[in-house]
């Protein structure tokens, strides 16, 4: 079994150049460019899928791996989970017997697998030596294919090889992005689940409510619970945002309003609470707090507010959803945006975990 930890980007073709341009002031001693031919598979009631599993056959050169990947962590962008390899000989549609010897199922379909859709991309990656850490950075360009739906695939993957996190987090906390990124908590197979599925989006004002009503009824506060349960609602609503057509707002006013007042309250709250965020930096590593993390979390906060009060104003003045929407996605998709969620994402983690490969 591997542990993967990894933190996901998803940003635009241009990008590649910037990337490339920036590693190479780093040791690089692998980097390469290969194809990737993936197939996902799944029991005809979606049986690995309802547990939060992925199976997939991986075509890499010459190379076929049979890949069981198990419900992990994520938090924010920053991806940790068990997964589980098999060397095959050739590739083929796996079975029963083959899945376990992956992995100890107490009971399996007797359904035959069968092919669910395919991710296929070129991917462009560099090991780099990062202060006591290896990180490899991965920058993979293709389609993810469910028949008769296809959709496209840019993003850039750092998984730490060896080391500490804290290395990983400083390591993407210098990429020279400005805009069009943001971090993806959503996997490849995931997303061919959902390709062609019809989009089903999240009652925030409820979500919100049956929050408040949890912290309310707490008799003790966990304020480290809180944090991590309020950054998961964040990154959910951030890419949720972006992941959606924006036609699902345009030609819904109400639609419109919920969506910006969703973030209204996000922010609001962060900035009535901000004894939520001393608490837990103060109960973090010393380096957090010398770094004067606090500082610019509360400052982060008070200007996405500001923002989102400025976008309330606009819409409300000029009744432009679609306008609306695009102000907003694109809020969430600048560097200080990014900036702020790796911020978030380093107090939410141990700043002294480390990979051994």
């Amino acid at each position: 079994m591997i542990n993967e930890i990894e933190l996901k980007l998803i940003v635009s073709p241009e990008t590649f150049h910037l990337l490339a341009q920036h590693l190479q002031q780093f040791n690089s001693p692998e980097h390469k460019s290969i194809f990737l031919g993936n197939t996902y598979y799944d029991y005809p009631d979606c049986f690995l899928a309802k547990q939060k599993m992925g199976l997939r056959v991986r075509r890499k050169n010459q190379e076929v791996t049979l890949t069981l990947k198990t419900n992990g962590q994520v938090m924010g962008g920053l991806h940790s989970r068990p997964e589980y390899n098999l060397p095959l000989k050739e590739k083929i549609s796996p079975t029963n017997e083959l899945l376990r010897k992956l992995y100890t199922f107490e009971q399996l379909p007797n359904t035959p697998l069968q092919p669910i859709f395919s991710t296929d991309f070129d991917r462009t990656f560099w090991l780099i030596e990062f202060r006591d850490s290896k990180i490899e950075v991965s920058f993979d360009l293709g389609k993810i294919i469910r028949e008769p739906y296809s959709q496209p695939i840019c993003e850039i993957e750092f998984e730490l090889k060896k080391g500490k996190i804290s290395d990983l987090f400083h390591f993407v906390e210098e990429l020279p992005f400005l805009t069009d990124i943001y971090f993806s908590s959503v996997s490849k197979a995931k997303r061919g689940y959902q390709l062609g599925q019809p989009v089903v989006l999240t009652d925030w004002l409820n979500k919100w409510r049956d929050f408040l009503k949890t912290e309310r009824e707490e008799r003790v506060v966990n304020f480290e619970t809180k944090f991590n349960a309020l950054l998961k609602m964040e990154q959910d609503l951030v890419e949720e945002t972006l992941s959606s057509p924006s036609e699902l707002f345009n030609r819904d006013f109400m639609k419109t309003v919920e969506r910006v007042g969703a973030f209204f309250n996000l922010y609001h709250y962060y900035d009535e609470n901000k004894k939520l965020l001393e608490t837990v930096v103060s109960n973090k590593s010393d380096t957090l707090i010398d770094e004067g993390l606090l500082g610019i979390l509360l400052e982060s906060n008070q200007y996405f507010l500001s923002e989102i009060q400025n976008l309330i104003r606009f819409h409300s003045e000029t009744k432009d959803n679609k306008k609306t929407i695009e102000k907003l996605t694109a809020l969430f998709k600048t560097g200080s945006y990014f900036k702020r969620m790796l911020k978030l994402m380093r107090l939410a983690t141990s700043s002294e975990s480390a990979v051994h490969h």
